[in-house]
């Protein structure tokens, strides 16, 4: 059996060329190759199907065997599928490929989430019992505020839905850094979940203190458990990059930068919809005069979809997954062959 660098070094420019056909296929299709090219792509898919085999059985662990997974994927669908419209693209990755994003990340998610909510919870033990944590932690503004038994949201009406909006831009900001921080070897990453989540926590702990704890929870509940689950899935696409870099195993560390860049960029872009909504019913429904109780209830209903969808959409069947998929398909060429 060849060692993993053995492999790499005798087949790598065959996946290389693979890599740059079917890059200049996108877009028209294969129209844009030439009769020769795509015979190559064709055998050069063949062969990547043999080595992914060998992949499988001899390096299950390593990143490479997941580039070719992919790799492989993306030439069956350029070689076999018919071509669809954007629309239908766009479809497919919201209904099928970001659930299987999200449930393959779920370690990188796991570790977001505690990354915010450990902290947001010594946060609020902090600001609760002691008047230092809550002036280091907890604007001024703020403070004055609760200290008179209210909170911002008691401005007037007509300046709600412009403070709403600035806090919606505010959240995708600390979503943009829990992302790209993952480049500073996922440190980045780690500080935006942390400082954030101490922040919350901080926040909601001093209003517990001057009893307006409740006012606040009227006003984050409906969006705040769906907004919070985009920050943490932020952090988990940072995480990913952290993790590439810092364990690239027998790839490059540009090269597994880039096969987990992919993956990262899609797990932000399937948030950004679920933003979309939490900033529609910020700015709607957070503000508005319904009962507590309904505010209360919305957010975790939300919630509870959002969990829905990204556990349960895209699935497979058991005896259908990806890696026996392309092992079965494998092993129809070489019959045919």
């Amino acid at each position: 059996m060849p060692s993993l660098g053995q492999f790499i070094g005798t087949r790598r420019e065959a996946w290389t060329q693979l890599e740059t056909l079917l890059a200049r296929s996108e877009g028209n299709g294969l129209r844009r190759l030439s009769s020769g090219e795509l015979e190559t792509l064709g055998r050069g898919y063949r062969q990547l199907l043999s080595d992914l085999a060998l992949a499988q059985r001899d390096f299950p662990t390593d990143q490479l065997t997941g580039w070719l997974e992919q790799l492989a994927a993306r030439a069956h669908l350029r070689l076999y599928r018919a071509p669809g419209g954007a629309w239908r693209r766009l479809a497919a990755f919201f209904l099928v490929g970001f659930p299987q994003r999200f449930r393959a990340a779920w370690r990188y998610v796991l570790l977001a989430a505690a990354l915010l909510l450990i902290p947001a919870t010594g946060g609020y033990l902090a600001a609760l019992s002691s008047e230092a944590a809550r002036e280091a932690l907890v604007p001024a503004q703020l403070r004055e505020f609760m200290e008179r038994g209210e909170t911002w949201i008691d401005i007037p009406g007509a300046l709600r839905p412009a403070m709403a909006a600035v806090l919606f831009t505010h959240n995708i900001g600390v979503s943009f850094m829990a992302f790209a921080g993952g480049v500073l070897w996922g440190l980045g990453s780690v500080y935006a979940l942390a400082f954030n989540g101490l922040f919350l926590g901080a926040v909601m702990g001093a209003g517990q203190h001057h009893g307006v704890v409740h006012l606040l929870a009227d006003f984050i509940s409906p969006h705040g458990y769906i907004e919070i689950t985009c920050i943490i899935l932020a952090g988990a696409a940072g995480l990913m990059l952290g993790h590439a870099l810092l364990r690239p195993g027998a790839l490059r560390r540009r090269d597994a930068l880039v096969l987990s860049g992919r993956r990262a960029i899609a797990l932000v872009l399937g948030a950004m919809p679920v933003f979309v909504i939490a900033g529609i019913v910020e700015g709607n429904v957070s503000p508005s005069e319904l009962p507590t109780e309904a505010k209360l209830a919305i957010g975790p209903l939300l919630w509870v979809a959002l969990m829905a969808w990204v556990l349960l959409a895209g699935r497979t069947p058991r005896r259908a997954r990806p890696g026996l998929a392309v092992s079965a398909l494998s092993t129809r060429l070489s019959t045919r062959g």
